[in-house]
């Protein structure tokens, strides 16, 4: 039976041989049938094509309308490129939400970007860039350097946003931003090539009728055999909106018109056939089946001694092919094992980020079936939610390249792990930007806050002491359920906004900052405007005013934001008193002031640098404008003009000819020179003069207006009412009421 069980083993082997020629025999006869319905295909296929490219089209066409209304109606995305602040944390989760919500009412849109000119920043749906270190910078640069581009898809091409993510094939469509002022920035949506296969391939039968894609530079965008093997081209199709070519026909049809001329030769040839294989197999199978039954006896018997033989056999033996079969599946796998690992990694970061925001899980059933599977805390258990924040973020990544960057947080990162399972603590860690690191872990415990602050201060320690950078940590307060995870997040970033006051390398509770009694940026707004002026004038008691000005911005407890709206309105009003200068003085705030004190504020993470770096361009700006003051003739005295005019700018006589008798010059000289060295007319430098005088007098006192007029230099209330409403775009009288309205919501 051992024999003969190889001789049945042999004759099955031919069996297909058996069965392809009987197949090949009833696809002649049917052949016949589907030749009858060939042309009906062909125009069934036509139809199909023209139904394909339009479903693309129309599909595509939305998504591009429905982004040009984004781009006009929704102003947390436009909003994002009227802004130049890289730091504002509100403004780019609000870019992001908006980007997110796109995505999911597009469902065919796989990423897109935001791209600002003006300081080339890149804010996607996972993280922000600066555009040179953004992946796609070979793309989008051209885009940024044309003018009022045209909107269109581009080609097929390669994308990947992170050099872990795997290469995918997408088409781009690329708008300027915002729709109507072009320059301002880009939009680039990208649409994921397999995204559109699936779609067409939806309306394809492969078995009866094949579809091919080709974009405007010739590429294939659906992948897979070729033209020739599938068929025949009957039909073909240019979309007028993208351009791309849809190519489509009978699967072998050409094969099929062949077989069905020549049916009676391959028929009979087919019977023939028939009967010639039976006669094969059953001679090939009781001449063959002898000598492979005495190859597989030797092989049993002599398997240890003939191993090597069989190995260095000059002819490819079944040993040899069943390890290198092996071999192969194993490599498979491995390469599976990493890919799946990489995937619950970045899985496991986009539940970090839902559960931060609130938008996962919607019940503790839905994150209990994801839990065991990627290793998740249990939600039911208290939390606390804190944020580590890399100080000195511009310096760390000058100082180190990328790859160094990448070590030095999966470093962070892995301490805070290895710390918490030191301390028999659950912590979960994810980067949620590219200076800041999410830390949630377990409070299961009366003194689990304690126990937090000490896992947050050994790693503060480690870092500082084996990295040689410092860190500062926000920390939110413990929570009741889970769904209160996204207040505890909030409070750990609003915490950590304080640290410009509090200072650096430190652990800032929420609980030190949410108590505190603040004051308002509407408080410091006249010692900002008088400190200006003092600039403007070259008083060098400007610097006492600056001084002033921090001090108070300390003792008030601002939080970043607030400096950082300080600090911007300084450089407003330092900027409209220079633009009352001459052009030489402009000049010189646009190249060198205003650039020098951006830097500065970019720069300080604490108030501390803030005041020295501040401080510094500012002193280097005052150098610069006394000596072109110096420099210039008449300047002095234009200076001592103007210093006398502020000083009387109430006196109702005070005129050019005033001014002359009083400082010994021609009237018309000196309204010359006051132009050349101011930038303004006379007229207009005393208008202004004196109604910055009355506004201050409408907000810090109750005098009529008809005093008021007179004490700015007017005899006539009407005259000073009509000038007060020409510059401020209201009477006196509203302008009093408005004041004393933000003076009662802002505090005094």
């Amino acid at each position: 039976m051992g024999r003969k069980a190889w001789f049945y083993r042999q004759l099955l082997s031919y069996m297909p041989v058996f069965f392809i020629v009987i197949s090949f025999v009833f696809f002649v006869f049917f052949q016949m049938l589907g030749e009858q319905s060939r042309q009906g295909a062909i125009q069934a296929n036509e139809t199909m094509i023209h139904q394909a490219m339009r479903s693309v089209d129309n599909s595509l066409k939305a998504i591009d309308q429905l982004l040009v209304q984004e781009l006009l109606f929704n102003p947390d995305m436009s909003g994002f490129f009227n802004h130049e602040d890289q730091d504002n944390v509100y403004l780019n989760m609000q870019a992001v939400k908006a980007m997110k919500q796109f995505k999911v009412s597009n469902p065919l849109v796989d990423s897109m970007v935001l791209v600002r000119t003006q300081d080339e920043f890149v804010l996607s749906t996972s993280s922000s860039f600066n555009l040179q270190d953004y992946a796609d910078y070979d793309f989008l640069k051209p885009y940024l350097d044309q003018v009022n581009s045209e909107a269109k898809w581009s080609a097929m091409r390669n994308f990947r946003e992170f050099s872990f993510n795997s290469m995918q094939h997408v088409v781009t469509l690329v708008r300027d931003a915002p729709f109507v002022t072009h320059g301002k920035g880009v939009i680039a949506v990208n649409i994921k090539v397999d995204a559109i296969q699936n779609m067409i391939q939806g309306m394809v039968n492969p078995d009866v009728s094949f579809i091919h894609m080709k974009d405007t530079q010739g590429q294939s965008m659906l992948p897979g055999t070729s033209m020739a093997e599938s068929g025949e081209l009957v039909s073909k199709a240019i979309s007028p909106y993208t351009g791309w070519v849809y190519e489509g026909g009978l699967t072998q049809g050409r094969v099929v018109g062949i077989v069905s001329q020549l049916y009676n030769i391959w028929f009979i040839v087919g019977l023939l056939m028939c009967v010639a294989g039976v006669v094969w197999i059953v001679v090939v199978t009781r001449r063959n089946y002898k000598p492979i039954e005495a190859i597989v006896s030797r092989i049993h018997n002599y398997s240890q001694s003939k191993t090597s033989a069989l190995i260095h056999n000059s002819k490819q033996d079944e040993f040899a092919f069943i390890e290198s079969a092996l071999e192969s599946m194993l490599e498979q796998a491995s390469s599976f094992q990493q890919q799946h690992r990489e995937d619950l990694l970045l899985r496991r970061a986009y539940l970090f980020q839902q559960l931060m925001e609130g938008q996962y899980p919607s019940h503790m059933e839905q994150w209990n079936e994801q839990r065991d599977v990627m290793g998740l805390p249990d939600l039911s258990e208290s939390q606390i939610v804190n944020v580590i924040e890399i100080d000195k973020y511009p310096l760390f990544c000058e100082q180190y390249p990328q790859q160094d960057q990448y070590l030095i947080k999966f470093a962070l990162k892995s301490v805070v792990q290895e710390i918490a399972a030191g301390q028999e603590t659950s912590a979960w860690t994810e980067w949620i930007s590219a200076s800041k690191l999410g830390v949630m872990t377990m409070a299961d415990d009366q003194d689990a806050a304690q126990h937090v602050v000490t896992l947050l201060e050994q790693t503060r320690q480690w870092v500082e002491q084996h990295l040689k950078l410092t860190i500062t940590v926000g920390m939110g307060e413990k929570t009741e359920r889970y769904t209160d995870i996204p207040d505890s997040y909030d409070q750990a970033r609003t915490a950590l906004k304080y640290k410009m006051i509090l200072g650096e390398n430190r652990i800032i509770h929420y609980t030190q900052v949410s108590g505190e009694e603040r004051g308002h940026a509407f408080d410091f707004l006249n010692l900002i405007r008088s400190m200006a002026q003092s600039f403007r004038l070259g008083n060098r008691d400007w610097q006492e005013k600056y001084n002033a000005l921090i001090l108070n911005i300390g003792q008030n407890m601002l939080d970043r934001d607030g400096v950082v709206n300080l600090v911007d309105y300084m450089m407003y009003s330092l900027g409209r008193e220079m633009s009352c200068m001459a052009k030489e003085f402009q000049d010189l705030w646009l190249t060198e002031g205003q650039p020098a004190l951006r830097n500065a504020l970019q720069s300080s993470d604490t108030l501390e640098q803030l005041e020295q770096e501040f401080g510094e361009a500012l002193s280097a700006l005052y150098d610069s404008m006394l000596a072109l003051m110096e420099g210039r003739n008449h300047a002095d005295t234009i200076q001592k003009v103007r210093l006398f005019m502020e000083q009387n700018s109430s006196n109702p006589d005070l005129s050019l000819n005033y001014l002359s008798e009083r400082f010994n010059m021609n009237w018309k000289t000196l309204s010359k020179l006051f132009r050349e060295e101011t930038g303004q007319k006379f007229v207009d430098y005393l208008i202004e003069l004196r109604m910055n005088h009355a506004r201050k007098l409408l907000e810090e006192t109750m005098l009529p207006v008809q005093d008021i007029a007179t004490e700015v230099g007017y005899s006539n209330a009407i005259s000073f009412g009509r000038m007060f409403k020409k510059l401020m775009g209201m009477s006196p009288g509203d302008y009093r009421e408005q004041a004393a309205y933000k003076q009662q919501n802002y505090g005094n």
